[in-house]
């Protein structure tokens, strides 16, 4: 039989899995799509999303959001707010009553205030210097189920459909100064945003925009501008409004995600319909739906997660059938929602909180794992329909950047001291420990006094300047000097490879994988990896499945043929 020129094996530009596997049209899964252009080696470059790094240690949990201000960033946790340094310094402030996710807001006050929002308990300020203390402002104030900020002015709305504006830059409060939103009867106001010099209140059922008019106090200074009948399915399904992203995004009563970008009135629905079935099925269990966001590397991401799962899309490259991926992390060894929870802008990072501890993290493009835990990469194809069927597959070709293995670059403390810690441990005192996570190996070299401690150790982070010697003892006092070097390394990242695994029957069954080197770094003996001699295609075609935990190098195209010469 006369062998065919190869075929080509079909990728997607958005995640497509169906509400079956049969329907799939590929995955994406912890990386998206980059078109490459008309002249592009491929028509598209499949990049690895980015990873999380420690950026300060708490001892709380359930992470419900935070906000820049000046120098301090102001952070929630259930029953707490704390302030966090950018040397990653927490200072607890004390007890902040609820579990759920907060709006925060500040205004241009000399000695600005910080005031939270708990959807179920109410309104908090954070910037007295001591605990949060609850705010109605003079008893003016019926509970607000949010908070923002614009044009001098503290915007809270109630549930019942008001919106009150506080005194300018101060948190004075009229009983009068308020508007009830008027253009629909049977809804509930969950959401006060400011984005593009506007006010967007979000009911259940649409969306009233207003302007500010300058109107004369007491009355309300902002005017209805106009309607929209897409409203917010929860409270927390918006992000996009954060300070540097400015592009918003939310899902509607409707079960879709609608985007508005700035300086726009009209919104334009953005989700696939593989998604739309998701969030009904989540919004039907009575589940949370939160958004989050990000820019990394001048890319904006915008995040929808439930319990069961998470999406995202690049703005950048979103269109009809491009622009979303599936992010998961291991869990216990399962696949679970992405972990980043939350997610604003403060010191130069993306801080976001995480839900499997009490960790602040920063978004991170430098490295391939989540807070040291590995994060797989997985790429599934389409059916490669044009190949026919029971037709053997004697070579399949997948065009990765080869020798594409890092070199680690250790982290280096220094250790400032060293005392008992829990249960007797060596506890060292070092300037940082910032990108240092749990059970990391870290060699100590060069302690005086306490020479115990010099060797490599398991380490648990205390906080942001202590770790302690898994193991270890302390027996002698500390007298001076010394380092403490990380030197972990991702599994195998510096000699990376990739299991290539196939199925026959539309995906609901994969066969057990190949396992293909992709070279360290630099040495780049060819462009591809390849798997031979796979088998016959089946009656409902090939489809191909790529799954890395270890290489941050980008995939670009593949190909499949009955051929095992290489072309």
């Amino acid at each position: 039989m006369t062998s065919r020129p190869p075929h080509d094996i079909p990728f997607p530009l958005s995640t497509f899995p169906g509400s079956t596997p049969q329907e799939s049209a590929g995955r994406l899964i912890n990386c998206h799509a980059e078109p490459l252009g008309e002249n592009g080696p491929a028509r598209a470059a499949y990049h690895r999303a980015p990873g999380l790094t420690q950026f300060a240690v708490t001892g709380q949990t359930g992470y419900r959001g935070g906000l820049i201000v000046n120098n301090l960033s102001y952070e929630t946790w259930s029953g707490n707010a704390s302030t966090v340094t950018s040397a990653g310094v927490v200072t607890s402030l004390g007890s902040l009553p609820g579990t759920k996710k907060v709006s925060i807001a500040r205004d241009l006050a000399a000695s600005p205030d910080v005031v939270a929002v708990d959807i179920d308990n109410g309104a908090f300020t954070l910037s007295g210097g001591g605990a949060p203390v609850a705010y109605n402002g003079g008893g003016n104030l019926p509970q607000p189920n949010s908070v923002n900020f614009q044009d001098g002015f503290f915007f809270f709305t109630i549930a019942d459909g008001r919106v009150f504006a506080s005194g300018i830059n101060a948190l004075t409060q009229n009983a009068n100064t308020f508007v009830k939103l008027q253009s629909k009867a049977d809804v509930a106001l969950l959401r006060g945003i400011n984005f593009s010099n506007l006010e967007f209140y979000f009911t259940t059922g649409g969306c009233e925009i207003w302007q500010d008019t300058a109107q004369p106090a007491p009355a309300f200074p902002y005017s209805r501008l106009v309607t929209l009948p897409f409203g917010l399915i929860q409270a927390n399904a918006i992000a996009g409004w954060e300070t540097g992203f400015d592009d918003l995004l939310w899902v509607a009563q409707d079960f879709g995600v609608y985007r508005l970008q700035w300086g726009a009135l009209q919104p334009v629905k953005v989700s696939p319909p593989d998604l739309d079935r998701l969030i009904k099925t989540q919004a039907g269990l009575g589940n949370v739906l939160e958004a989050s966001v990000y820019i990394i590397q001048g890319k904006k991401f915008w995040a929808l997660s439930s319990p069961a799962w998470t999406w995202e899309c690049n703005l950048g490259a979103l269109g009809p059938k491009s622009g979303w991926n599936e992010r998961f992390s291991l869990n216990a060894g399962n696949q679970g929602r992405w972990r980043a929870t939350g997610g604003h802008p403060a010191f130069g990072q993306w801080l976001c909180g995480d839900t499997q501890s009490g960790t602040l993290a920063f978004i991170d493009d430098t490295v391939i794992t989540e807070l040291g835990a590995p994060q797989l990469r997985r790429i599934e194809s389409a059916p490669v329909a044009n190949f026919p069927n029971r037709l053997r597959v004697s070579r399949a070709d997948f065009n990765y950047s080869t020798g594409a293995g890092q070199a680690v670059a250790n982290i280096v403390m220094t250790v400032t001291g060293a005392a008992a810690g829990t249960g007797g441990v060596i506890r060292l005192a070092v300037n940082t420990t910032q990108r240092v996570n749990l059970n990391d190996q870290v060699n100590v070299a060069g302690v005086t006094g306490t020479t115990e401690a010099n060797g490599t150790w398991p380490v648990t982070v205390i906080d942001s300047t202590h770790i302690e010697l898994q193991g270890s003892v302390f027996v002698h006092a500390y007298v001076s000097g010394g380092t403490a070097t990380d030197v972990t390394a991702p599994a195998n990242v510096q000699n990376p490879s990739v299991a290539v695994s196939w199925s026959n029957d539309d995906g609901v069954n994969w066969l057990n994988p190949i396992v293909r080197s992709l070279g360290r770094q630099g040495k780049s003996l060819r462009t591809r990896v390849s798997v031979k001699n796979t088998g016959l295609s089946g009656p409902q075609a090939r489809r191909w499945r790529l799954d890395d935990t270890d290489c941050a190098a980008p995939f670009m195209s593949a190909t499949q043929s009955d051929d095992p010469k290489e072309y």
